[in-house]
């Protein structure tokens, strides 16, 4: 069926970015708290990881919302989707991802200047003033995956498989970061109990007087 492939392909590219978004979301908009934690561990590589991640985002994001065709190459993107996709017979799908494609936009136009004059391009005057391009609030990213997901929904149904449904929001284990900050609060007990003389000292004992100590 035509589109079935190029519609899988977005699929899976888009359930890797959601993964990237997870990553940084469980690594830094967990609460002060968290981000305390990991500037603690390793200040400078969770600084940069957080810029790498951010940057990531709105690269992507901007990729996948670009026109279809660039510089004489088609791009696989939201518009390219829409372009090639035959809503013949239900002009309420049409209205709804017509709908959902503006929604989509809207938020790409919030982050493309940080996409074309500080990630994409190092604009001169971007880079010495030294300001964030690009913000968008906490209900506007959430209004976002709500959309992509609903629009990735429509044409996931129409093309791959009619009687399925397609999940971008739920997915389960889609990141595994929350292991590694169990793992760094894990080393802080260590380091609490390394430091507390009374229980080494009792652990200690505990060692040597051990049955099979001299094993």
């Amino acid at each position: 069926m035509a589109l079935k492939d190029e519609i899988e392909a977005m699929t899976n590219f888009c359930v890797h970015l959601r993964s990237v978004f997870r990553h940084y979301e469980i690594l830094f908009e967990e609460g002060e708290l968290r981000r305390t934690l990991l500037h603690r561990t390793a200040p400078v590589f969770f600084g940069d990881l957080n810029q790498l991640l951010i940057e990531q985002l709105v690269l992507q994001i901007c990729r996948l919302t670009d026109p279809p065709v660039t510089v004489g190459r088609t791009n696989l993107t939201i518009d390219y989707v829409i372009r090639e996709a035959d809503f013949s017979g239900a002009p309420e799908d049409h209205a709804r991802v017509s709908a959902l494609r503006d929604r989509i936009h809207q938020f790409r136009s919030k982050i493309l200047p940080a996409r074309n004059r500080l990630i994409g391009h190092l604009d001169l005057v971007a880079a010495m003033a030294g300001q964030p391009l690009g913000p968008a609030s906490d209900a506007e990213w959430a209004q976002f995956w709500d959309d992509l997901e609903q629009f990735l929904h429509l044409v996931y149904t129409r093309y791959v498989d009619p009687g399925g449904h397609f999940m971008l929001n739920d997915v389960g284990m889609i990141s595994d970061a929350d292991s590694l900050v169990k793992a760094l609060k894990e080393s802080t007990y260590f380091h609490r109990a390394l430091n507390d003389h009374s229980l080494t000292q009792r652990l200690a004992d505990i060692g040597f007087n051990s049955e099979f100590s001299d094993a």
